[in-house]
């Protein structure tokens, strides 16, 4: 690959001692064309980079031009500008419990654009380690896969990380039943309240509370 004025791809060594790949991916917002620019010492990575860059504008996952956005950045902006005017203030809370908590301490200055799986899994095994839970952790994942699915809607990000990302394996809690006596002991408590059949029932069927509401 040479150096190309018709807009197609190049590869050239330059006065700096670097070789140097341009690709043109597509028009910036202005209308120009938007050309990017990589670099290295090795011809061979900067062909490697140049295919790579041809690849994702063939594809249309070319990230936007402009400023990159960091970790931080972005999950802050789609949690106060996209998820908190759409959702229930509850799950409004436990987002922004995960990305201040949880999230941004551990990546947020990385770059949206270089985020890495690798660096999800850390997030959740530091979790783990400092004593929270699995499913603590799976709802951290699902916050971060949620935001990270919106970047790449809209062209920050080629792939979402979190989609490649394993969360810590939940493990299933044994049920401990009652047995008959305890099973007694509710059934006469609750004749002797004023909606006593409704917690009957609500034994009778496996009800949680909010379910046994009549």
């Amino acid at each position: 690959m040479a150096r190309n004025p018709n807009r197609q791809s190049s590869v050239y060594f330059g006065n700096d001692g670097h070789w140097h790949g341009r690709v043109t991916v597509g028009r910036k917002d202005d209308g120009s064309l938007d050309r990017r620019h990589v670099m290295s010492k090795s011809k061979g990575i900067v062909v490697t980079k140049v295919r790579g860059l041809e690849r994702l504008r063939d594809e249309a996952r070319v990230p936007r031009a402009g400023r990159a956005w960091t970790v931080e950045k972005w999950l802050n902006y789609w949690l106060e500008e996209i998820a908190r005017p759409n959702v229930r203030d509850s799950s409004y809370v436990a987002y922004k419990t995960a990305v201040v908590k949880h999230l941004v301490p551990v990546i947020g200055g990385q770059r949206l654009d270089r985020l890495e799986p690798e660096h999800l899994e850390t997030v959740y095994r530091r979790m783990t380690d400092a004593g929270a839970k699995p499913a603590t952790a799976h709802q951290v994942h699902r916050t971060v896969r949620t935001a990270l699915g919106e970047a790449q809607r809209r062209g920050h990000v080629a792939r979402n990380a979190a989609q490649l990302a394993r969360p810590p394996r939940i493990q299933t809690e044994l049920v401990d039943p009652f047995t008959v006596e305890e099973v007694q002991r509710v059934l006469a408590a609750a004749r002797a309240t004023r909606n006593g059949a409704r917690w009957a029932i609500a034994l009778a069927l496996g009800l949680r509370q909010g379910e046994s509401l009549l």
